[in-house]
């Protein structure tokens, strides 16, 4: 049983490029960020008197809230180049601007785990 011919230069063009936009994003998300330290006061000054007014809870949400935001401002760049293009899907030159988008926003999160302090 092959696989369609396509598939391959899908997964490959595609998917991986988006599979490496999220992990990217994960890395940003991570508690040596730059930002995680600002992100998680201002989540544990909302949290208060909520079911998430956990030490543990506080920490991962803030994990995820930074992935997250970088992921979706990373997404600008390239939404706006589609638009501009007028495309109706993404395409590989729009997830790789997304990528790079995502890279230069995790660029001080990845100087601090090569122990470069910015």
């Amino acid at each position: 049983m092959n696989p369609p011919p396509g598939l391959w230069q899908r997964l490959l063009g595609r998917d991986a490029l988006l599979a490496a936009t999220i992990g990217v994003s994960i890395v940003n998300g991570l508690d040596v960020s730059p930002l995680f330290d600002s992100a998680s006061f201002y989540l544990y000054s909302f949290a208060k008197e909520s079911p998430l007014y956990r030490v543990e809870a506080i920490y991962y949400l803030t994990s995820v809230l930074l992935s997250l935001m970088t992921l979706l401002l990373a997404g600008i760049p390239a939404a706006l180049y589609e638009r501009v293009r007028g495309l109706r899907a993404s395409t590989p030159l729009s997830l790789a601007i997304w990528l790079l988008a995502a890279v230069l926003l995790t660029l001080p999160t990845i100087a601090r785990l090569l122990g470069e302090d910015p």
